[in-house]
């Protein structure tokens, strides 16, 4: 598994989540990490396929506007993370504001903590972004 893969899972199961990360291409929906070939990579690889599809379709201003709707302020003007809910899966994608174009995907269990598991990929993403 990647770097960001074992740090997320160090990190998650610390607080009783069974989450996995890789950094992925919102271009062309690959995976940009290395991971071994099981149900984990499985569950990324179908995440990162959405991401050019996902991010095809939105207005680059869309997320930017509803944030603002709904009350954004400061520098912060627009949504962080995507959530994904599914009967099975809670799969988070969060854009990289110093890799333009890359995003960071978690996935875990329905049953997860929303909380525990936004508070885990930010983490990873001041890692990955040196904060």
């Amino acid at each position: 598994m990647s770097l960001v893969g074992q740090s997320a899972r160090g990190l998650a199961d610390a607080n009783q989540l069974d989450l996995v990360c890789a950094v992925a291409s919102m271009r062309t929906g690959a995976l940009l990490d290395e991971i071994e070939p099981n149900d984990e990579r499985e569950r990324l690889e179908g995440l990162a396929a959405t991401l050019p599809e996902l991010f095809a379709t939105i207005d680059p201003g869309c997320l930017e506007r509803l944030a603002q709707r709904l009350g954004g302020e400061g520098e912060a003007r627009s949504f962080s993370e995507i959530l994904l809910l599914s009967d099975k899966h809670l799969h988070l994608i969060q854009p990289l504001t110093q890799r333009k174009g890359v995003a960071l995907l978690a996935v875990c269990s329905a049953t997860s903590s929303i909380g525990l598991a936004l508070s885990a990929i930010r983490a990873q993403v001041a890692i990955l972004e040196g904060e």
